[in-house]
Parts: structure tokens; C-alpha cells; sequence
């Protein structure tokens, strides 16, 4: 974090994923959750300054190049962190930040929010044949697919899969399959790059089912749109990405993708919407707008997600 270098935003944002099993740094994606901290960072640090109740302020994602937008809730100038917003998965509650990706189609291939120009593609996987997924580029690169195309059409809890080498390993051959063939990794050097890169990440979705939150809470499945689970690097994700929810709305919004199927109603063109998202650590609801340009290219006109933040500590520490 520091001052922006670019004229219209407050702020840049530089995010590297550490890798804790191997010596190596990922600089090639953005994280939606860490975005709400480079939100608060200017005003905490005193480059934005405002009396007014919220405040919006723009961050230059520097590893996408892209400008995020993040509306603020302010107290007497000061970061107001108190209030009744509530994330599942996330303890507590806190004062809501709203971020907004939708300047982030095709940000990471630069191919536009679908990169391979279909709403749906078949890609063979090794020891699977062929499997329909769709390739979503929006805030990062993701990648969906139907639980039951693969036989995860359960509610089993993601701490259980995690522990299954067999369905870890499985779902990692889809992730590289689809990345050798979109050109993210390289052949000779597929296993390490996947274990590294957190692009694309992989995303199994189904319809809205009954089903028990790690925390051990019933969620009833007309409070949701579509059930989800995630995973990348052979990691699957407790609650949900944020990245991944603006790409799961918009893909949503988009007629013929693998996500649109799961919500009961599919939204207008052109209209606002929202999707809620049921994920291992609750429910997650992101807001959008999809519209077709002169090309018909899918265009976001807004793609918001509520998080919360709050300054935990400062300090310096001597690195040898």
C-alpha cells in the first residue's frame, strides 16, 4: 500500500500471494477481501480526508492495473468500524464498505469478461474426458462447473473433501487442463504452477439445497440463489473469495453460463440484481449489472460486494 501513482485514485495496491510450502510469490492475481483493507488504508493514513458520513475512495489494483472503487462509512472524519453488517463465515459485525469491480472484466487475460468468446466451453480433462465449464474473467480469472457433472452434488462439508486426495486431485486436473489450454501455465512446469498461482480458480456450483454451515449452521435453500463451493492451489476455501462472488453475480447475469442455470429467476439485461451466494461459512450477496455493448460484449455496469474493516495494529519489524 502507498500513494497512488496514478492521478485518479488514492491509493495503490500491490497484492503478492506468499506461498507457505514453496519459496515463491504469485504477483499474478488481485484479492477481493484484502481490497476492503486498501479502502481504508488512505483514510487511515490521512490521504483521503472528508466530514461527510461516507467517502469513496479509488484504489489502483497495481497487479491488474484497474481502478476499484470502495465507498467508505465515516464517523466525525474518522473510519467508523461499528455497525450491524454481517458476512458469513466472518464473526461479528461491522460497518459495511461496499467495493466495486466493475471496470475488472477481462483483467486478467484482457479478453474480455468471457475470454474464450462462449458462455459455455468443453475442455477434455485427462482421465475425465470431455467437461463443460465456464471461463469468466471479472475481478479475477474463474473458472465454474456443475457439482453434479462430477458427482459432488452433495452437501458434504468442505473440511471432508479436503481430507479427499481423490477429489482434490481430481478437481486440480480440471484446473490444469483448463489452464494448458488458455495458456496460463506451461506443460513442462503445470504441477508447481498450479500449487503457486492462484489463477483460475475453480468454482463447483449447484442449485440452492438445504445445508449445514462449518460453523454447524442450517441454512434453508430459499434463502439463497445457488450452493458453491471453491478451490484453488489444492486448497479449498471455508467461506467464499470475494473475487470469486463478483465473477459468480456477473456470471449470473450472463445468459447460457454455467452459473446462470442455478438461480430460480434469471435476471433482465440492462436491470440491477443481486445473488446470493450459499458457501461453506454462510450466505454472501453481491449486486450487478450486466448490458451487451455495440459488439455484444458483456459489460459490467456495476458489481458491488459488502465487506467489512478495521485497523488492527501498526507497528515495524527488522527483517534480517
Amino acid at each position: 500500500m502507498g500513494p497512488p501513482t496514478r492521478k485518479d485514485c488514492d491509493i495503490d495496491y500491490l497484492f503478492g500471494q506468499v506461498n507457505i510450502a514453496l519459496p515463491r510469490i504469485d504477483w499474478g492475481s488481485n484479492c477481493g477481501n484484502i481490497s476492503t483493507g486498501a479502502a481504508i488504508y488512505p483514510i487511515y493514513k490521512g490521504y483521503v480526508k472528508s466530514m461527510e458520513s461516507k467517502v469513496q475512495v479509488a484504489i489502483h489494483q497495481v497487479n491488474t492495473g484497474r481502478r476499484l472503487l470502495a465507498t467508505v462509512p465515516l464517523k466525525d472524519g474518522e473510519l467508523q468500524s461499528e455497525g450491524d453488517f454481517q458476512l458469513g463465515g466472518v464473526p461479528g459485525t461491522g460497518a459495511r464498505i461496499d467495493l466495486d469491480f466493475k471496470v475488472f472484466g477481462g483483467c486478467i487475460l484482457n479478453k474480455g469478461i468471457l475470454p474464450t468468446g462462449h458462455a459455455v466451453d468443453s475442455f477434455n480433462v485427462p482421465g475425465m474426458g470431455k467437461l463443460e465449464v465456464s471461463v469468466i474473467d471479472m475481478a479475477n480469472l474463474c473458472l465454474f462447473i456443475r457439482a453434479s457433472d462430477i458427482g459432488m452434488d452433495h452437501e458434504q462439508d468442505v473440511v471432508t473433501l479436503q481430507s479427499d486426495r481423490d477429489v482434490v486431485a481430481k478437481l486440480e486436473k480440471i484446473r490444469g487442463a483448463v489452464s494448458l489450454e488458455l495458456g496460463v501455465i506451461r506443460a513442462e512446469n503445470a504441477a508447481a504452477e498450479l500449487l503457486i498461482a492462484v489463477n483460475p480458480m475453480l468454482f463447483i456450483v449447484g442449485k440452492p439445497r438445504p445445508y449445514k454451515t462449518l460453523s454447524g449452521n442450517s441454512v434453508e435453500g430459499n434463502r439463497f440463489d445457488l450452493f458453491a463451493r471453491s478451490i484453488t492451489r489444492a486448497a479449498f476455501s471455508k467461506a467464499y473469495p470475494a473475487s470469486g462472488s463478483i465473477a459468480t453475480a456477473v456470471g449470473c447475469g450472463i445468459p447460457g453460463t454455467i452459473p446462470s442455470e442455478m438461480p430460480p429467476a434469471f435476471p433482465e439485461m440492462g436491470a440491477s440484481y443481486a445473488v446470493r451466494v450459499g458457501h461453506p461459512g454462510g450466505i454472501l450477496e453481491v449486486g450487478a449489472v450486466i448490458r451487451q455493448d455495440s459488439q455484444k460484449n458483456y459489460v459490467a455496469d456495476a458489481a458491488v460486494v459488502g465487506r467489512t474493516a478495521r485497523v488492527l495494529m501498526e507497528g515495524v519489524a527488522f527483517i534480517r
